[in-house]
Formats: structure tokens, C-alpha cells, sequence
């Protein structure tokens, strides 16, 4: 009887850390884009402006912010940041205006994911499957100066799953 005890104690040891270690690691993503706002207002390259990270894996094999994936879980959040890293930030006013996405699945219940301010939240779809979402970060940028709003556009990738 107490091999047996023991035997269903280890059995329920072992099937709790298990899940409490999935949850653990199937997290909400945070992605933090980085920007010079002053130098993409004035003619500067997107690409050469911008920056993402993530806080779960995410890369760019070339080192441009278009080629950067993040990994995201099915049932969890994904967080966006938009940040003016340049000079003269109190005279750039940027947000997110929308995240229009295409892919292999149904990640999200809503195209374009609306923006409207430097965060931006989307949910995975609980029902989406495993693959690959390119998503386009469209973004305004106005100069308190002159009043003028300008549009930009940046196309990274999230890449879904169920495993962390």
C-alpha cells in the first residue's frame, strides 16, 4: 500500500510540474519597436531607423527589423510598444495606426489589428492553428512644428504555436 501511495504521490508531482512548467512557459509576448522618429520623418529609411525585440526568442538572421520573428503561443496575448529613441522627442508624436496580417492560419479575430496609440494588444485566437502570420506595423509620425502627419510601414513576421 505504500509503493502504492508513493507511486500515485510521484505520478501527481511529476503531472503538476509538468503543466505549472508549460503555463509557465507559454507566455503573453511584449514587442518593443524602436524608432528615430525625427530621422524617419525626415527621409530616413525605415529599416535603417527602426528596431525590434521581443522578449521571447525573437530575431532577425539579417539583422533588419522586416525580417524579425517573433514567436507567439495560440491562447495568449501579444503586446506591441512604439518608442521615439531620437532627438527631439517632445516635438515627434508617433502611434500605431493598424497591424493588417496575412498567413497560413487564423491567428487573430480581427484584420487589421487596431492600433490607435504607442501599445497596441491582440490575442492569439484559441482556435488557431500552428504557423507563420507577416504583419505590417503601420505607424503615423507628426511634427508638433509644423502640424504634418506622415504614414510609415514596417512588414515583420510572427511565427504561432503550442510549444514553448
Amino acid at each position: 500500500m505504500k509503493n502504492l501511495s508513493f507511486l500515485f504521490a510521484a505520478f501527481l508531482f511529476l503531472f503538476f510540474g509538468i503543466t505549472s512548467s508549460y503555463s509557465q512557459s507559454a507566455k503573453d509576448i511584449s514587442i518593443k519597436y524602436n524608432i528615430n522618429a525625427e530621422a524617419i520623418f525626415n527621409g530616413g529609411n525605415v529599416e535603417e531607423y527602426s528596431r525590434l525585440s521581443d522578449n521571447n526568442r525573437g530575431a532577425s538572421g539579417n539583422g533588419k527589423p522586416s525580417d524579425f520573428e517573433s514567436e507567439a503561443y495560440i491562447s495568449k496575448f501579444i503586446n506591441w510598444e512604439i518608442v521615439d529613441t531620437g532627438n527631439h522627442q517632445e516635438v515627434y508624436q508617433i502611434k500605431f495606426l493598424d497591424f493588417p496580417w496575412t498567413g497560413n492560419i487564423e491567428a487573430f479575430a480581427k484584420n487589421p489589428i487596431p492600433g490607435g496609440g504607442r501599445k497596441a494588444k491582440v490575442k492569439v485566437e484559441d482556435t488557431s492553428g500552428e504557423g507563420s502570420v507577416k504583419y505590417t506595423i503601420r505607424f503615423t509620425i507628426k511634427s508638433a512644428v509644423t502640424g504634418e502627419t506622415k504614414t510609415f510601414e514596417l512588414d515583420p513576421k510572427i511565427r504561432i504555436t503550442t510549444t514553448p
